[in-house]
């Protein structure tokens, strides 16, 4: 966006005051002339068409640095997992969790320059769960580049940073990092470590029950198989009833004699912010801005198009069950925070409108040009009002997992992916998957549709 500006006064040249009112008005305006969710929309849809290189092209596009440097480091790492380089991948996250330490401790600056002129001027740390799950990729990274002893660093990193998040928040008992408990679990077993797996697991269950009241499911019926194994090694392995509208049956991984295939699938495209702007007319415009304006957040629900799918090999199959519902808890996440950001909006508010009238007061009788600053000062203080719309853009809306038992040797797999009315979407195939007895391999894919109104 570029601004252009004329004027005529009875000088050669406007006052140094004008020239540093306006100077200011550019710094406003020009950062907020479009959104972060706006900018990220071309990212989005190379992504939707699988098209990661061009998608990681336009992100680059994006310079994102400064204050939005974290989004950088959580969108490109996600780009580069989808794209199979998991080690590439973990680079990138392992920056955004160092960045995040470093941001834990918000500054008086950043905080002051939020009420002053718009909350994008603080730098982006994450939400809670967007943090947590920073853990649960760079495990999966590992597990799919075979690294299970560097996949256990961080499931026990995970450890630490969950409990000081729960801490931070003891109302938000949906941030109990259900998901990454439950893959901790996983990867405590492909490490030899069964007690650890045991605690994770139980641990897992325990936050599904916590979170069901947002999510609006429970705990999943694999999970469920894998502590009672645990708990009870000796038991008979028997069919674990999955829910009704799945209509199937699940059964417990048995991997004495076999290995065992765990898909998981990034489903659709998760938390996005829009802006929702609110502007009433100031009855007294002399004494303060013309306008007063509040920029708030609000969340974007976008398709998830994909209700289920069947991972087979020849006539054995397993059907996904939901194991994290990113979008959900994003919404419940700003609905928490949309208090203190209102009270921000209405103290800038109250901010500008002062610094309105003391501009206006000081030059009431300076002709042309004052007439000028009292119009910049208005238009400064509606255009400097933008609602913060960031969020870590590439999450899934939620996350799907199948798991299979198969005898060792190399499979060539089958995912079939099925809407909410049960059609199919796509059948996909992954080739030579190699299996060994005792030992699980990790699949990912993802699968996104745009709608005809986002891809505008």
């Amino acid at each position: 966006m570029s601004i252009s500006l004329s004027f005529a006064t009875g000088c050669n040249r406007p006052s140094r005051q004008l020239f540093g009112l306006l100077a200011v008005l550019a710094v406003f305006v020009l950062p907020g002339c479009a959104t972060y969710s706006v900018g990220i929309a071309k990212v989005e849809n190379e992504t939707s068409n699988r098209n990661v290189v061009g998608a990681l092209k336009s992100l680059d596009g994006l310079r994102l640095t400064g204050a939005d440097q974290m989004l950088y480091y959580l969108n490109k790492g996600t780009l580069l997992r989808l794209q199979g380089d998991y080690t590439a991948s973990n680079l990138q996250f392992e920056s955004a969790k160092r960045l995040m330490e470093k941001l834990s401790a918000t500054s008086v600056f950043e905080q002051t320059g939020s009420v002053a002129v718009n909350d994008t001027l603080k730098a982006y740390e994450g939400t809670g769960n967007e943090q947590l799950l920073v853990y649960a990729f760079e495990e999966l990274n590992y597990l799919q580049s075979g690294d299970v002893d560097e996949a256990a660093v961080e499931a026990r990193q995970f450890d630490i940073k969950q409990r000081l998040i729960a801490e931070n928040n003891p109302a938000a008992t949906y941030l109990s990092g259900a998901f990454v408990r439950y893959l901790n679990g996983m990867v405590y077993e492909e490490a030899g470590e069964s007690d650890s797996a045991r605690i994770d697991y139980r641990k897992a269950v325990e936050g599904y029950h916590a979170q069901s009241g947002v999510t609006g499911f429970g705990v999943p019926a694999t999970l469920k198989a894998d502590l009672d194994r645990l708990e009870n090694p000796h038991a008979v392995a028997r069919s674990v009833p999955v829910p009704e509208s799945a209509g199937v049956a699940i059964q417990p991984p048995d991997t004495r004699d076999n290995g065992e295939v765990v898909f998981i699938l990034h489903n659709g495209l998760g938390p996005s912010l829009a802006e929702n702007i609110l502007m009433v007319s100031n009855l007294d415009p002399q004494n303060g801005a013309a306008i007063f304006s509040v920029a708030l957040p609000k969340f974007v629900q976008r398709p998830v198009p994909v209700a289920r799918f069947e991972l087979s090999e020849g006539s054995q199959s397993a059907t996904s069950e939901i194991v994290e519902d990113v979008n959900t808890i994003a919404r419940k996440s700003l609905d928490d925070r949309l208090p203190a950001i209102t009270a921000r909006a209405v103290a800038r508010m109250v901010v500008k409108n002062a610094a309105a009238k003391k501009v206006k007061n000081q030059t009431e009788n300076a002709g042309a040009a004052g007439l000028l600053m009292s119009i910049a000062s208005d238009v400064g203080a509606i255009a400097s009002e933008r609602a913060d719309t960031r969020s870590w853009s590439l999450l899934p809306g939620n996350i799907l997992l199948a798991r299979l038992s198969l005898p060792a040797g190399t499979h060539d797999l089958k995912v079939t992916f099925y809407g909410s009315y049960g059609n199919a979407l796509a059948t996909r195939e992954y080739n030579a998957v190699k299996v060994m007895t005792g030992r699980k391999v990790f699949v990912s894919d993802y699968y996104v549709e745009m709608s005809a109104k986002q891809a505008k």
